[in-house]
């Protein structure tokens, strides 16, 4: 009976093995997971301080007029043929 109880040894092995697997990429999910959320900029609050020197750190396009009158683009006007 030699044979089945190394069989059953290594069953044992294998089994041992899936559960350490297993269990180490539950770990290594949950530590992404977490440095992910950390990373990401959304989960991060500004703290508001009462200064006077505050920046405004909004970014802004500025003024998006396309048709300003006082612009120093030619007009061009097409007439039909």
């Amino acid at each position: 009976m030699e044979p089945s109880s190394r069989i059953a040894r290594a069953r044992r092995g294998v089994r041992a093995a899936r559960y350490v697997i297993g269990a180490v990429a539950v770990a290594g999910f949950a530590i992404f997971g977490a440095a992910a959320r950390d990373a990401h900029p959304a989960t991060h609050h500004a703290v508001q301080v009462s200064d006077d020197n505050q920046s405004d750190d909004s970014f802004s396009f500025g003024n998006a007029s396309l048709g300003d009158s006082g612009s120093a683009l030619p007009q061009i006007q097409s007439s039909g043929s």
